[in-house]
């Protein structure tokens, strides 16, 4: 496994962070993998508009972990993936994902799988000035400060598939790649945040949380996820945090991250063991003592309970 770690918002220095992990030169803008590592390529377009697009179209002969740790700016990444099994295609899968830089990410790109995505990251000024073109924007930052937690995540449909196919096969006329990426980003953008539109003004949508509430809320999310080799922090101290009592913070927190408190915790938790055990470069001991289990035992069984499998497992042991 090829392991790449990286915390950039900018993709020019992420392709070239890409380029010097897997020792290959970035040429206009783009990677062309060597065959010791697969074929295909990693392109970049820098687009007029303030954002930026990576094309990811190769099928590694070794397997990729993408690592983007978690930084405190606000920027967001819409990814497009469609990942076919090139000997297994009922392992094939095709989604959508919305994230921010202020939470860890993995993405793992397996040997021998056609791996094809677009990766579109902007900051939260651009979106915001984005969003403020129309009337449901307000609804809509308002749905994602609420709902989303670290992600939103949605299966893709036939329409994303097509757009994705005419960006991935642009054909040889290079003097029309920027204008056409431009545009099927757009509409892929404009697509996305039109449904989460639809989401945010569903009849279950119905969250009674001022802008205040969800701030205070905000800063109890990152006092209970600061150390996990620690325990958890109380419910009466955090609820100083939000200046709420106990019973107001339990009810509101569910309401913004979807559930209680402990188990988003948990669900932190253990996203974060997973990542050290990817990473390859600690043992099982070492990352539940990380992660504040007193015995590999019982750091075994809360991985299980959590992922259906064993921490070994996960490493091939």
């Amino acid at each position: 496994m090829i392991k790449i770690e990286y915390h950039q918002t900018n993709y020019e220095e992420l392709l070239r962070h890409i380029a010097k992990t897997l020792k290959l030169k970035a040429v206009n803008q783009t990677i062309h993998l060597s065959p010791e590592l697969g074929e295909g390529s990693i392109r970049l377009f820098v687009l007029e508009n303030g954002i930026q697009v990576l094309v990811y179209n190769f099928i590694p002969a070794k397997t990729l972990l993408l690592q983007r740790k978690k930084i405190n700016k606000d920027f967001y990444t819409l990814r497009f993936d469609d990942i076919a099994g090139t000997e297994a295609p009922n392992q094939s899968k095709a989604s959508v994902f919305f994230g921010s830089t202020r939470f860890d990410q993995l993405y793992l790109a397996n040997a021998g799988f056609h791996i094809k995505s677009i990766n579109i990251i902007f900051s939260k000024e651009w979106l915001d000035a984005f969003l403020s073109y129309d009337t449901s924007g307000e609804n809509i930052t308002k749905f994602i400060s609420l709902k989303m937690g670290s992600f939103i995540y949605e299966p893709m449909d036939s329409e994303y598939r097509r757009l994705m196919k005419e960006t991935l096969e642009l054909g040889d006329d290079r003097r029309f790649e920027k204008m056409i990426v431009q545009n099927r980003a757009m509409v892929m953008i404009e697509r996305f945040f039109t449904r989460v539109y639809k989401k945010s003004s569903d009849a279950l949508f119905d969250v009674k949380l001022s802008n205040s509430d969800i701030s205070r809320l905000k800063l109890v999310e990152a006092e209970l996820l600061k150390d996990f080799s620690a325990e958890p922090p109380l419910i009466v101290n955090l609820a100083r945090i939000a200046a709420m009592s106990p019973s107001k913070l339990k009810e509101a927190f569910k309401k913004m991250f979807g559930v209680p408190v402990y188990q988003y915790y948990q669900r932190n938790r253990m996203n974060k063991a997973k990542a050290m055990l990817l990473s390859r470069k600690y043992t099982v001991r070492e990352v539940g003592d990380e992660v504040g289990f007193s015995s590999v035992s019982n750091f075994a069984k809360a991985f299980k309970k959590t992922f259906d499998q064993l921490p070994g497992d996960l490493l091939g042991n």
